[in-house]
């Protein structure tokens, strides 16, 4: 029987996520607090809200991993010198070698994937994927 797209998506995802879970492993993360990481860009000052509204979190749950990851040392939060009652974060040097290291580990993983196809198939691939995430999020 011939696998439904959606079949195909989902197997994509599982070995990703596998992929994901060794990254995570290597850096000592959990799943919310590598993407707290990888919302937040090496330089960028970010309030606490906006970087829980760019996870998809509440306020609060986004704040709980936050406290996680500035106790791991890997984000700063200083006061908001835009309103002294408020926080912004930005990551430590340790966050962003962590950030340096999943983009590392993520960029390997896309070179396995490159080294089996050639260039046309892959972007022929990657011209697919963007086109389907399109559709979805048309909905």
């Amino acid at each position: 029987m011939e696998k439904k797209l959606v079949d195909l998506i989902i197997e994509i995802k599982k070995d990703c996520l596998v992929n994901e879970k060794q990254i995570r492993a290597l850096c000592n993360v959990s799943l919310a607090e590598y993407k707290a990481v990888m919302e937040i860009k090496t330089t960028e000052k970010i309030t606490c809200n906006v970087l829980s509204k760019k996870m998809g979190l509440s306020p609060s749950r986004g704040s709980r991993i936050i406290d996680s990851l500035v106790r791991k040392k890997l984000l700063v939060r200083t006061t908001n010198p835009e309103d002294r009652r408020s926080f912004v974060l930005s990551l430590s040097s340790k966050g962003a070698k962590i950030k340096d290291d999943i983009e590392r580990e993520r960029n390997n993983c896309e070179k396995r994937i490159r080294e089996k196809l050639s260039t046309k198939e892959f972007d022929l691939i990657k011209e697919g994927l963007e086109l389907v995430t399109k559709t979805f999020h048309q909905e």
